[in-house]
């Protein structure tokens, strides 16, 4: 989720006369700003997709040029306890409730354990397009994880979620020589953590999560619900740009499980799991007439 003054729109079903293109002098955090002409539109994945891989040196150079460098204490202990409103925050609330410091359950085998939520970006107001990273969570070689978090239903595609935890670990490359002795002390009591953590962060595990409600919309398996269907045709382009960030991150999908009976409290959640999203997203492509290339 991003901040209020840069917030992604939904992506809407309907069909447009064309597809938005991308800019020169953009961010991949600045893609969803509405000030920018850019829009992400679920009927032109592919093509958008595609303008991204084109674009993507520019887009990562203006990234790391206007990710924040934050200076003094990082909130990696996260105490406050606001009423929450929208889902992704009682999703997130849940999450960190079951995962959080002190559990004792594995989250996923990626991503061990979920240090802190809502973890700011901005270091002043200038930096208006950075918001918080939803949960950023312990990687098997303890550095840090963010996970871009989405509600159950797909009103932003996995296509967002990509560009969205990518720009956040980009920020989060950029900023860790300031951000890595407070990430010290917080994991100083967990077991195993090794001290001192290396001066720079050259690969990073990324996570987008979502409950296994939106998957199964994204990939146009629940009956009658067929609006939010991320097309066939784009999944060999979206794993293209999996494999493009690989030279920064190795990147997961994971699907939450529970329930969420009563809107009015937390959901109750049952476990998580990392997706083989990449299987079976390529077979629906192929078997798709007319998709084309169906291998990354």
């Amino acid at each position: 989720m991003m901040g209020h003054s840069c917030q992604f729109i939904g992506e809407q079903p309907e069909i447009m006369s064309e597809v938005r293109r991308i800019g020169p002098n953009v961010g991949l955090h600045e893609l969803g700003n509405p000030r920018s002409s850019f829009r992400f539109q679920l009927q032109f994945a592919k093509e958008q997709t595609e303008d991204i891989l084109l674009n993507l040196n520019n887009l990562v150079k203006n990234t790391i040029d206007r990710a924040p460098m934050r200076e003094g204490e990082f909130c990696l202990d996260r105490k406050t306890n606001p009423l929450l409103t929208d889902e992704e925050d009682k999703w997130e609330r849940a999450m960190y409730a079951k995962w959080g410091p002190g559990s004792l359950g594995e989250y996923v085998p990626v991503c061990k354990r979920i240090q802190a939520y809502q973890y700011p970006l901005q270091a002043s107001r200038n930096d208006k397009c950075w918001g918080k990273i939803d949960l950023l969570g312990i990687g098997t070689d303890f550095l840090p994880v963010p996970n871009e978090l989405k509600k159950r239903e797909p009103v932003e595609s996995p296509l967002r979620m990509l560009v969205e935890v990518a720009a956040y670990g980009f920020a989060i490359q950029k900023v860790w020589p300031n951000l890595k002795d407070d990430w010290g002390k917080a994991l100083s009591r967990v077991e195993g953590a090794p001290l001192p953590f290396p001066a720079t962060l050259d690969k990073l595990t990324l996570v987008g999560v979502a409950p296994e409600e939106y998957w199964c919309q994204c990939l146009g398996r629940l009956p009658g619900v067929k609006k939010w269907k991320f097309p066939d045709g784009a999944w060999p382009s979206f794993w293209k740009l999996v494999d493009a960030f690989g030279k920064w991150f190795d990147i997961h999908f994971v699907a939450i499980e529970g329930s969420w009976e009563d809107a009015q409290q937390l959901p109750k959640i049952t476990g998580a799991r990392v997706l083989k999203l990449r299987s079976l997203t390529l077979k629906s492509a192929a078997d798709t007439p007319g998709s084309g290339n169906s291998r990354s």
